[in-house]
């Protein structure tokens, strides 16, 4: 799947790393949802169609990334280093399962949690084969 490799690719950059306060043991993304006990920034994701649907040409996945933090400029500068990672620059991105082609930001929104912390979802699309 693809989402391992984004997975694999954004962990590994210091920038993000720093931005989340992430470490060895916890890396600060989660797939599907955050444990109760995760601690902010975190970022949790998500695919609208795991595995990719079928256009003509390449395969589409469509993933959601949620940022969310206790302080409104640390979710939008963490949200700039995603979006600087992903949007229009797949070639870093290795799979020894799929070529990824194509990534592009095409969208997202801000909201409040259950708790009072400030989130920002930032979607992407991923064109693979």
């Amino acid at each position: 799947m693809i989402l391992e490799a984004v997975y694999s690719y954004l962990t590994k950059d210091k920038a993000l790393a720093s931005a989340l306060g992430a470490d060895p043991k916890d890396g600060k993304i989660y797939p599907n949802y955050a444990a109760i006990t995760s601690r902010v920034p975190y970022i949790v994701y998500r695919s609208a169609n795991p595995g990719g649907s079928y256009d003509e040409v390449l395969s589409e996945e469509q993933i959601t990334f949620v940022i969310t933090s206790d302080e409104f400029a640390q979710t939008a500068r963490i949200s700039g280093i995603l979006t600087s990672l992903l949007d229009l620059n797949c070639g870093e991105i290795a799979s020894s399962d799929y070529k990824i082609y194509y990534c592009k930001k095409i969208g997202g929104s801000d909201f409040m949690d259950e708790l009072g912390r400030h989130c920002r979802a930032v979607n992407f699309i991923f064109k693979f084969k």
